[in-house]
């Protein structure tokens, strides 16, 4: 009975310390998430920020009527840009935040759940897979489920 508690404290005490390295491209994985999507996608529209943390072959894939869609960054960067045209040229206000709920990290492969909240209401669950390039961290896909 004794060696079953300690190996059971044991194995909790190994997954709760997380390898330096993990630990290091954890945050970069929230900071790019944050950068790109959180604040250059839904607050502030900045595109070069986009661009930074989003790779080139990214996509949206939604569930509509038991078919997926697939939106490209390209796409996706035109919705921002049209939203900013379409505030009079103004950004749209600091209105999303992102709870980070699961950050998994390995080797060169993230993904990350998050709550993405609009105006303090949930709005969105939303996972998101990286890479990780010479560059650094970058978003590649994007799968969701709406609140709404």
């Amino acid at each position: 009975m004794k060696s079953l508690v300690l190996s059971v404290a044991l194995l909790f005490a190994f997954h709760s310390i997380p390898a330096t390295a993990q630990s290091a491209d954890a945050e970069l994985v929230q900071q790019v998430v944050q950068s790109a999507y959180i604040d250059g996608f839904a607050n502030l529209v900045d595109i070069s920020a986009m661009e930074k943390g989003f790779h080139p072959s990214f996509e949206v894939l939604r569930l509509k009527d038991g078919n997926i869609e697939k939106t490209t960054i390209a796409q996706w960067i035109a919705g921002a840009k049209m939203r900013v045209e379409n505030a009079a040229g103004a950004a749209p206000e600091i209105i999303y935040t992102g709870k980070f709920l699961q950050l998994d990290v390995t080797g060169s492969v993230a993904v990350s759940k998050l709550d993405v909240y609009k105006a303090d209401k949930l709005a969105y669950t939303d996972y998101l897979s990286l890479y990780k390039f010479d560059e650094g961290w970058r978003i590649v896909s994007k799968v969701g489920y709406s609140h709404y």
